[in-house]
């Protein structure tokens, strides 16, 4: 271990991004989560021989790149839909993702080494660990929302594969998460030294997340609508073809096929959603396409479908929004939400005027923003909070808080991404909003993984990556009481590094006591 952590130069450099690699195999779908252990107290213990802010900035940023580069290495799909359009970023656009975005991490060990500057360099290993678990926290924190955000992998989605081991994100929420698994993969780090404090954190911290997990669902509520039954609705349409205009009339028959067949006993639903982009005219410019929608929406309910959404003819400037409208039996459109979060370089380029790079997504035109966060009401269901593709992996920005919804819907198109990680690890996310806001679930793509949550999180059925269906659901309630991370939305987890930074200061003023004291 020694000899390793003594390499220089290249060979430090690709045992850093290897580190990084190893925590992004215990992410979603890999979860081989104690290569996090191994990863994260590996970064640890080469951050901590760091002897300037340079090398410790180095070693951090080393390391993010071969977390985010593995991480978000399935991107690259998104430029083979269209190969002779973007083909060309193929070996330019994640090695450069990958190299801005683990700048976060090159910060967070450049701001761990300066707090520790303070006295802490030669104080006890367990306060270093500390401020570097807050830091790194805080790090994924601003990430989520600096530069429009990307909240992507957060630390705490290692814990995916197990209900009971995501619940504590109800008390502290996806950032609090974050913060009990760093303590957890990095206090290996301290063995040597400190193996009580050390081993209590590796395995009693899991372990206290799990207890109260399980007891958290042992006394889950598991009410239903009994008069709501959703169909939703998976036509896995390849993303190759799914603008062809050739083919858009038969995609289009596709949802109207599957939305007519009769459930598994014969019962028809009252409300029937399809997923993003699921309609590619422009329906609000094409009365014959909301008349076709609304000849299968069911008596007394609705269609909910994503659809571009454009300006009347004539009207200018000429905009387009992604949008969701709710169209009924009369082939009205009864509701709609515009997308308020948009993908840059998917659904806009930022700095259009001097960026050549084309848009992924069909069109010329970039997408306009919507307003925000909306809470729809219609008839036949309790308000919801409707979230296009990846609105949802935003923790606390999933809903409008001043008028709470009941649920939230999240309609996406996953099939950009392939089999690969992606839309495994965008479907945690989803899970780990529900766990945070006590709100039911329901999730519908295209292809990717088409899906219903109760209110805690846990998955009631699924339609997998890859197949054409539909599934008939019922609808959970909320939780009668708001989760503590919903009430108090980013509370716990700062106390907690507050009360890092205050533990830190004592534990200075007291050594610097002892200091005047011997001298």
């Amino acid at each position: 271990m020694q000899k390793i952590l003594e390499t220089k130069g290249y060979k430090r450099a690709l045992i850093l991004i290897l580190l990084g690699v190893f925590v992004v195999l215990a992410l979603p779908p890999v979860y081989i989560f104690p290569l996090a252990f191994i990863g994260l107290s590996g970064l640890f213990l080469f951050l901590d021989r760091a002897t300037s802010k340079k090398e410790a900035f180095i070693i951090g940023w080393m390391f993010g790149i071969g977390f985010f580069g593995a991480g978000l290495y399935w991107l690259t799909n998104a430029f083979l839909v269209h190969p002779d359009k973007h083909g060309w970023l193929i070996p330019i656009a994640v090695p450069a993702l990958a190299i801005s975005v683990g700048l976060f991490n090159g910060f967070t060990s450049l701001f761990s080494y300066l707090a520790w500057s303070f006295g802490q360099k030669n104080g006890p290993v367990w306060i270093r660990i500390l401020l570097f678990c807050a830091i790194w926290t805080v790090m994924e924190w601003v990430r989520s929302w600096i530069f429009t955000g990307f909240p992507w992998n957060l630390i705490g989605t290692i814990w995916g594969f197990s209900d009971e081991m995501m619940q504590p994100a109800a008390y502290v929420g996806a950032f609090g998460l974050s913060l009990l698994t760093m303590f957890a993969c990095t206090f290996g780090a301290a063995l040597p030294r400190f193996k009580a404090a050390s081993l209590f954190m590796v395995l009693a911290l899991p372990g206290l997340m799990f207890l109260s997990g399980y007891l958290r669902l042992m006394n889950a509520q598991n009410d239903v609508h009994d008069e709501i039954t959703l169909r939703l609705v998976q036509p896995n349409i390849p993303q190759k073809t799914k603008w062809d205009k050739g083919l858009k009339l038969d995609h289009f028959n596709k949802h109207l096929e599957l939305s007519l067949k009769a459930g598994p006993n014969g019962q028809l639903p009252t409300h029937t959603i399809w997923p993003e982009t699921a309609v590619t005219y422009a329906a609000n410019r094409y009365p014959n396409v909301l008349q076709a929608i609304s000849s299968v929406a069911p008596q007394g309910g609705a269609i909910l479908t994503g659809t571009p959404r454009m300006t009347d003819r004539g009207v200018e400037p000429f905009q387009v929004w992604n949008s969701m409208i709710v169209v009924n039996d009369k082939a009205h459109v009864i509701a709609s939400y515009d997308k308020s979060h948009l993908v840059p370089f998917g659904e806009y380029i930022p700095l259009r005027a001097w960026n050549p790079i084309p848009k992924l997504t069909a069109g010329m035109v970039d997408f306009s923003a919507g307003s925000g966060q909306k809470t729809i009401k219609i008839d036949g269901l309790p308000p919801f909070s409707p979230l296009i593709c990846y609105e949802i992996i935003f923790p606390n920005a999933v809903l409008d808080k001043k008028n709470r919804p009941q649920w939230l819907l999240n309609l996406t198109n996953d099939g950009w991404y392939g089999n690969s990680p992606g839309p495994y690890q965008h479907l945690i996310s989803a899970r780990m909003r529900s766990i945070e806001e006590g709100l039911p679930l329901v999730r519908v793509a295209n292809t990717g993984v088409t899906t219903a949550t109760d209110s805690y999180g846990r998955m009631q059925t699924a339609i997998p990556y890859g197949t054409e269906g539909f599934v008939d659901i019922a609808l959970h309630k909320p939780l009668e009481k708001m989760p503590l991370s919903a009430t108090y939305p980013n509370t716990v987890w700062v106390v907690l590094i507050i009360a890092i930074s205050l533990l830190n200061t004592l534990h200075l003023q007291v050594r610097m006591k002892k200091k005047s004291t011997q001298s």
